[in-house]
């Protein structure tokens, strides 16, 4: 009898073992099988683009498709990323001169690449995913609540100027440390507070309407993997959230502005220009004239009057 149970609790024990070696190959399995694609649109970020690559390979993504953006005769990335390409990790799309080409270029690479796929990150240069407890993006993925979502909405986290006045050539992530803290009256503004980029599951019809902050389906998640019935709402930032480089430097944000943008109306003008320093640049950083003189240098406009500024340190 004694024999017996001691066999039995072994053949128990084994099992146990077993069970649990199976588990953990299949989620093994399950992380190995997940492909993750980023879609990305591009124009004059030849100071960041190999920095922004180089993360989400590290981070664990297959492929990531850039359109390309820029005038006919502006900056070119085969050289930059030359070695991305001859890998195949990288592939880059000719939308050289396009006016407002975004929604096209992201329909157009899930479209394409859907059934290939299963994860579509839609982020720009300046978004960075991080995570607090994952150093992979499939292992984040790879969670049972996501099963049931369509599209996962990641909240922003923005990232001000630093104080800092012109460009410097080192990783937006060493020269940008401090988050903006949103205050009491900042945080009724919605459209920013709760702004979030999506990661869309593939083989699904879907078509960007207008622009990539989220999908108009019924089975948005947040980074939790609860239901949002509205895609605006208050962050979540416990478990994942996108570090937004918003602005960087005084000097490069007068750069982002005479860029202009690829998803809305030719953004080049002073009158856009003006608002947008406003109610947003100067939303995140703090006003000083030294700021004001680099942004009516650079952009040749005049908007001193409007402000009251402090004295620079």
């Amino acid at each position: 009898m004694n024999n017996q149970k001691k066999n039995f609790f072994e053949l128990k024990f084994l099992f146990v073992i077993i069970s649990s070696c199976f588990s953990f190959y299949l989620k093994y399995l399950n992380k190995k099988k997940l492909r993750t694609v980023l879609c990305v649109m591009a124009k004059r970020e030849k100071n960041y683009i190999l920095e922004f690559i180089d993360y989400y390979k590290k981070l664990g993504a297959s492929k990531i498709f850039i359109y390309d953006n820029n005038d006919v005769g502006g900056e070119r990335y085969n050289i930059l990323l030359e070695k991305y390409i001859k890998n195949k990790f990288v592939e880059i799309f000719d939308y050289r001169g396009l006016f407002k080409p975004q929604a096209k270029a992201y329909n157009e690479c899930y479209e394409n690449n859907k059934n290939k796929y299963n994860w579509f990150v839609f982020y720009d240069i300046d978004e960075y995913l991080y995570f607090t407890n994952f150093t992979n993006i499939n292992d984040f993925l790879a969670q049972p609540q996501f099963n049931k979502c369509s599209s996962i909405l990641i909240n922003w986290k923005y990232y001000g100027d630093n104080d800092k006045l012109y460009y410097e050539p080192k990783s937006l992530q060493e020269r940008f440390t401090k988050p903006y803290n949103f205050t009491e009256s900042a945080k009724r503004n919605i459209l920013l507070y709760g702004a979030s980029k999506t990661i869309a599951k593939g083989g699904l019809n879907i078509t960007w309407v207008h622009f990539p902050h989220f999908l108009k389906d019924s089975k948005m998640c947040n980074a939790l993997g609860n239901f949002k019935e509205k895609p605006l709402t208050p962050p979540e930032h416990s478990v994942a959230y996108i570090k937004h480089y918003a602005t960087k430097s005084t000097e490069e944000y007068a750069e982002h502005l005479r860029r202009g943008g690829g998803c809305s109306k030719n953004q080049n003008n002073k009158s856009f220009w003006m608002y947008r320093i406003k109610t947003y640049y100067f939303l995140f950083n703090r006003v000083t004239k030294k700021k004001i003189d680099i942004l009516e240098k650079a952009l040749n406009i005049k908007i001193k009057r409007f402000y009251n500024y402090i004295e620079d340190d």
